[in-house]
């Protein structure tokens, strides 16, 4: 084929964008949830389920884990630890470093979201079958596999 046979990208079927566009409007839908029950932001949220799940992780690990920027998820730790909802201890391997604790306002608070999240999430993939839901799940872990395991992921 001659660069002028060539199809030009059309941008609302490329893999890409329809990730990014599907990603964005289930973050923002979900986004009420967290927002309205627990009046936290997305990265608040993040970083203390990141806890949550992870006893004694760092910043630095939360940012790896959840692929956020350092001043973003610095900013959410600091705003959780005003709503007492996690405490920042010395490690006990590196005195140097700081983890993160989640408070008992923290774990109630974690505990009052799951099962509402739980129920959102249901209530999205409501539209699939049984069969539809667990192939839908097999894929995005293919693909994201597919990715952590090749340099394309390095790419912008």
């Amino acid at each position: 084929m001659t660069k002028k046979d060539e199809k030009p990208l059309n941008i609302k079927e490329f893999l890409p964008y329809q990730l990014v566009s599907l990603s964005t409007k289930v973050s923002n839908d979900f986004a009420q949830v967290y927002k309205q029950q627990g009046k936290l932001t997305q990265p608040q949220w993040r970083v203390l389920s990141h806890a949550i799940q992870h006893n004694g992780i760092t910043a630095a690990h939360i940012c790896e884990l959840a692929k956020m920027d350092k001043s973003t998820v610095s900013r959410a730790i600091k705003q959780l630890q005003d709503r007492e909802l996690i405490e920042m201890l010395v490690s006990s391997s590196d005195k140097r470093a700081k983890t993160i604790a989640v408070t008992e306002q923290g774990r109630v608070l974690y505990q009052t979201l799951t099962p509402l999240a739980l129920a959102w999430e249901a209530e999205l993939l409501s539209c699939f079958s049984d069969e539809q839901k667990e192939k839908f799940i097999e894929l995005l872990t293919v693909l994201n596999n597919r990715l952590v395991n090749s340099d394309t992921s390095n790419a912008d």
